[in-house]
C-alpha cells in the first residue's frame, strides 16, 4: 500500500529510499545517539527529493510516513491511525487499550496541514471531550501557522516553520520518550 495522493508522489516509496541512501543502521543508531540531528537528516533529505511537489498534502503523508518509521525503529509502542466515532486518531502511544483503562499514561498526536487549523482544533475539542485526562500534541504541517490559534495541545511544526510557540518536529521522539519515562512506559529496547 503506498501513500501515494492525487499528485502521484509515493512518500513512503520516497521516505525509504533515503533511509537506504542515508544507510538504515546508520540512521537506527543516530536515533539512540542523537534523535534530533537524525530526524532532521532524513526530513532534510526528503524535502530535498520533493522539492518541486511540495504541497500540504504530500508533506503531511510525509510527515505521517515519518512518525510511523521513527516509532517503528525507537521500538515505541504505538497504535496509528484508529479510528473513534467520526474521527481518526493518528498515532496513540501507547495503546487504544491503555487509552480506554488508563488515559493519563496515554499520548494521542493529531497530524494536520497548516490550512486546517479549525478542523484540528475541533479534533482537539473531540478527543478532550472523549477522553479529558489525555495528553494531546499535534504535528502542523505546510504553510505559515500560528500555533497560538492551536488550543489545548502541545505544537510541533517543521523545523524551519518552529517558533516560540510551537517545538521543531526532530524533537519529537525525545519528548516521546520523555513522557513515557514520566508515566513509567518502557519501550523495547534497541540495541545500536
Amino acid at each position: 500500500m503506498g501513500d501515494s495522493g492525487t499528485d502521484g508522489v509515493d512518500v513512503k516509496a520516497l521516505l525509504y529510499s533515503v533511509i537506504e541512501r542515508l544507510g538504515r543502521d546508520s540512521l537506527r543508531s543516530g536515533l539512540v545517539r542523537d534523535s534530533r540531528s537524525t530526524i532532521s537528516l532524513i526530513l532534510d533529505s526528503c524535502m530535498k527529493e520533493l522539492s518541486s511537489n511540495r504541497d500540504g498534502d504530500t508533506t503531511l503523508r510525509l510527515v505521517t510516513a515519518l512518525m510511523h518509521y521513527l516509532l517503528t525503529e525507537c521500538m515505541i509502542p504505538s497504535e496509528r491511525k484508529i479510528q473513534v466515532d467520526d474521527m481518526v486518531l493518528d498515532l496513540i502511544i501507547p495503546s487504544m487499550r491503555v487509552l480506554r483503562s488508563n488515559p493519563d499514561n496515554t499520548l494521542i498526536i493529531l497530524i494536520a496541514r497548516g490550512d486546517e487549523v479549525d478542523a484540528l482544533n475541533q479534533r482537539l475539542e473531540k478527543v478532550y471531550t472523549l477522553y479529558p485526562r489525555v495528553t494531546l500534541w499535534a504535528i502542523v504541517v505546510g504553510g505559515s501557522v500560528d500555533a497560538s490559534r492551536i488550543s489545548n495541545a502541545r505544537v510541533y511544526m517543521m523545523d524551519e516553520s518552529a517558533d516560540e510557540r510551537s517545538i521543531p518536529l526532530s524533537s519529537i521522539i525525545e519528548d516521546i520518550r520523555g513522557f513515557m519515562n514520566s508515566r513509567g512506559i518502557r519501550p523495547f529496547n534497541i540495541i545500536a
